[in-house]
C-alpha cells in the first residue's frame, strides 16, 4: 500500500444530504454511485444520511436501481431525532446490498453520551459529537461502552470553527484514551487556509483534512501538542511531501505502515457534503 491510499483510503464519507449541498435524495444517491465510478473511488467511504430519513433512502434506491445494484452500499446513520424512534428505523430497514455501517449521534456531556448509548444498537460502530472541550470527561464514557468520538470542525459561521488547539487536545485526549475518532464539516480543503465558510460568508482560517489526519497519525504515535498545533496550523501544501511509502512533513516522516495502522484504529474518516472539492485539491497537489 502507498502512503496515499494508507492516509487517503476511504477518507471520506459523502454527506451530500446535509447543507450547504442539501440535495435531494436522489441527486445524493446518484453522485455516490457515478463517484463509486471514477478513478477516485477508493477515496470514498460511506453514504451519510439521517436515521429519519432511511426508508425515503429505501423507495429512492428502488426506484433509481431497482434489483439490479450490485455492488454494496455502506450507510453511515446521523441518529439526530429521538433515539428510540432511529433505533427503530435503523432496526427495520432493508434494502437489498445496502448495509448500515455506524451509528452517529450527539450528546451536551458525559450523562448523556451514556444515556444515548444505553439506547443505541451495540451491534455497530458509534460515534458521539460532543464539545471537544468535555473531551476528558466524555471519552472515558465512549471507552466504557466501545464507543467513538466524533469532532466538528466547520459550519456556517465563524464560530464553528475550531482553534488548532482545541482540535490538538481532542486528538491527544481521544490518543489517551483509546478512542478512535472520525470528523465532520468544514474540511472540503486538503491543506489548512483562509476560505469562506459558506457562500457568502466570512472568512476564516479553515481546516484541512491532511492537516487533521496527519496531525491524528502524530498523537496515535505519542507526538506532543506543540508537533500536532504545528501540523495543523500549516498552510503551506508544499510543506506536505508525499512519496511512495512516506509522508514527510517538518520534522516529522510516517510510513504507509504506521499511517495505515493509524487510520483503521484511531483516525477514520471524515463527512462531507463534497466530493470534487477534495479530489480537486489532492490532484492540485499531485497526490493523486
Amino acid at each position: 500500500m502507498s502512503a496515499a491510499q494508507a492516509l487517503l483510503g476511504r477518507i471520506l464519507e459523502y454527506a451530500g444530504l446535509f447543507p450547504p449541498a442539501a440535495l435531494d435524495m436522489e441527486s445524493a444517491l446518484r453522485n455516490y454511485q457515478r463517484y463509486t465510478e471514477t478513478d477516485e473511488f477508493w477515496l470514498l467511504g460511506g453514504f451519510v444520511l439521517p436515521a429519519n430519513r432511511l426508508e425515503e433512502f429505501a423507495g429512492a434506491f428502488e426506484r433509481v436501481w431497482g434489483t439490479e445494484q450490485e455492488r454494496p452500499w455502506t450507510l453511515k446513520v446521523v441518529c439526530a431525532g429521538e433515539t428510540e424512534d432511529d433505533a427503530r428505523a435503523i432496526e427495520e430497514f432493508q434494502q437489498g446490498a445496502v448495509f448500515i455501517g455506524s451509528l452517529e449521534t450527539k450528546a451536551a456531556d458525559a450523562r448523556a453520551a451514556k444515556e444515548v448509548l444505553e439506547r443505541l444498537p451495540a451491534a455497530r460502530s458509534r460515534y458521539v459529537e460532543f464539545p471537544p472541550e468535555k473531551a476528558g470527561e466524555v471519552l472515558p464514557v465512549l471507552g466504557e461502552y466501545g464507543a467513538r468520538a466524533k469532532i466538528r470542525l466547520g459550519g456556517v459561521t465563524a464560530e464553528s470553527v475550531p482553534a488548532v488547539d482545541v482540535v490538538a487536545r481532542f486528538l491527544l485526549a481521544c490518543a489517551k484514551e483509546g478512542v478512535a475518532w472520525k470528523a465532520t464539516a468544514g474540511l472540503h480543503h486538503a491543506v489548512r487556509g483562509v476560505r469562506e465558510v459558506a457562500r457568502g460568508g466570512p472568512r476564516v482560517a479553515m481546516h484541512g483534512f491532511v492537516n487533521v489526519f496527519l496531525a491524528g497519525t502524530l498523537a496515535f504515535f505519542g507526538a506532543d501538542e506543540k508537533a500536532l498545533v504545528k501540523t495543523l496550523s500549516e498552510e503551506d501544501a508544499a510543506a506536505f511531501r508525499l512519496d511512495d511509502d512516506v509522508v514527510r512533513w517538518h520534522d516529522n516522516a510516517m510510513i504507509s505502515d504506521q499511517i495505515e495502522k493509524a487510520r483503521s484504529e484511531f483516525a477514520i474518516g471524515f463527512g462531507s457534503c463534497s466530493f470534487e472539492e477534495p479530489v480537486l485539491d489532492l490532484k492540485q497537489m499531485r497526490w493523486i
